[in-house]
C-alpha cells in the first residue's frame, strides 16, 4: 500500500458517526522505527452520519483538543502503517505551504515534536468523537468517565488484593522479639511503645522494612470473617461493627505476642473480646523516623485494612 502526503482516510467513530484523518509527513524515521517507515498524521475536525467528501472544508482542518486536560492539544501523532488498510480511502487534498513544514520528530507535543503511537488500532479517529461529546454533551461525559475512573480503581484493587503477596519479610525469631520490647507496665500507650520502638531503629533500615512487612502480613492473615465474629460486643453482623476498630484488635492480637497470634490464627474464638492496641501500626514509622530523621515510605506487599483479605470474607 502506498500512502502519500495529503491522502485522507475515513474512521468509524461511535454512535455511527464518521470522521477523518490525514497523513502530513510520510518516510519518517526514529529511533522506534529505524526499519520501518512512520507518518506524522493529524485526527481532522470532521465529524458527521455521513462519510466525509473530499470537498467537505473539515477534512484539511486539524483537530484542536480540549476536553479534560487537553488545553488547545492538536490531534497529532506519529504511526508506522501497520493497520492502516483497516481504513477506507477518501482521496488526496495537497499539502499548502504550511503543511509541507511539518516533521517527525518524537516529542511530547510542544516545540515541533509529536507523540509516538505505534500502529493504526481499529478505533484510531475517536478523539473527534470525544471532542464533540466535550462540547455537546460535557456534563454527561465527564460524569461516566468518572463512573469508570471509579470502577476501573475498583477492579485494580480488587486484583491486587486477590494477588496479594508478602514481599521477604523478617524472620519470625526476630520480630517477636521486637514485639516483646513492649512495656506494659506502662500507662500510657506511647510509654508503652518506646523500648520497642528504640529496639527496632537500632536495626538496619531493610530490617525495620522487613519487620513492616511481616507485622502487615499477620494482620493479613488475622483479617477474616470468623474473627470478626469474635471481637466481642461490637462484632461483625452487628450494626456498629466497625472496620478500624476490628483492625485494632488484629493489632492487640499481635501486640499480646507470638502465643496469642498462633491461638486466634487456630482457634477464633481467642481473639480477645473488647480489647485494641491501635498503636502497634506505628511501631515501624516511629523506629524508621527515629534512625533517619525523616518519614517511613514504604509500601508492603500486603494490605492491613479490613476486607483486604477477600479469601477470608469469602
Amino acid at each position: 500500500m502506498t500512502v502519500k502526503e495529503g491522502d485522507i482516510f475515513i474512521s468509524k467513530l461511535e454512535r455511527n458517526f464518521f470522521g477523518a484523518f490525514r497523513i502530513l509527513k510520510t518516510n519518517g524515521k526514529t529511533t522506534f522505527t529505524e526499519d520501518i517507515e512512520c507518518f506524522l498524521v493529524c485526527i481532522t475536525q470532521y465529524i458527521g452520519i455521513e462519510k466525509p467528501k473530499i470537498i467537505d472544508k473539515e477534512i484539511c482542518k486539524i483537530l484542536i483538543e480540549n476536553r479534560f486536560f487537553c488545553n488547545n492539544k492538536p490531534a497529532i501523532g506519529i504511526r508506522i502503517q501497520k493497520g492502516l488498510e483497516n481504513f477506507e480511502y477518501l482521496g488526496n487534498v495537497p499539502l499548502n505551504a504550511d503543511e509541507k513544514k511539518y516533521k517527525i520528530k518524537i516529542g511530547d507535543g510542544s516545540k515541533g515534536c509529536y507523540p509516538f503511537y505505534g500502529a493504526f488500532d481499529e478505533k484510531f479517529g475517536q478523539d473527534a468523537f470525544f471532542e464533540w461529546r466535550w462540547k455537546n454533551e460535557k456534563e454527561e461525559f465527564q460524569n461516566e468517565v468518572e463512573k469508570d475512573k471509579i470502577k476501573s480503581q475498583k477492579r485494580a484493587e480488587e486484583y491486587r488484593k486477590r494477588n496479594m503477596k508478602p514481599k521477604k519479610m523478617m524472620d519470625d525469631q526476630s520480630f517477636w522479639e521486637v514485639i516483646e520490647k513492649i512495656d506494659w507496665s506502662r500507662k500510657e500507650d506511647e510509654e508503652k511503645m518506646l523500648p520497642a520502638i528504640k529496639f527496632l531503629a537500632n536495626k538496619k533500615v531493610s530490617e525495620i522494612k522487613q519487620f513492616q512487612e511481616n507485622l502487615t502480613y499477620k494482620l493479613y492473615l488475622l483479617d477474616n470473617k470468623e474473627n470478626a465474629k469474635n471481637i466481642g460486643e461490637n462484632s461483625f453482623e452487628n450494626e456498629y461493627f466497625s472496620a478500624d476498630y476490628f483492625l485494632y484488635i488484629r493489632c492487640c492480637v499481635i501486640a499480646n505476642g507470638k502465643s496469642m497470634f498462633e491461638s486466634v490464627i487456630v482457634d477464633s474464638k481467642k481473639m480477645p473480646k473488647d480489647l485494641d492496641f491501635e498503636p502497634i501500626l506505628y511501631l515501624s514509622s516511629s523506629a524508621y523516623e527515629t534512625k533517619m530523621k525523616k518519614d517511613f515510605e514504604y509500601e508492603s506487599g500486603c494490605d492491613y485494612e479490613t476486607y483486604s483479605n477477600i479469601k477470608g470474607w469469602e
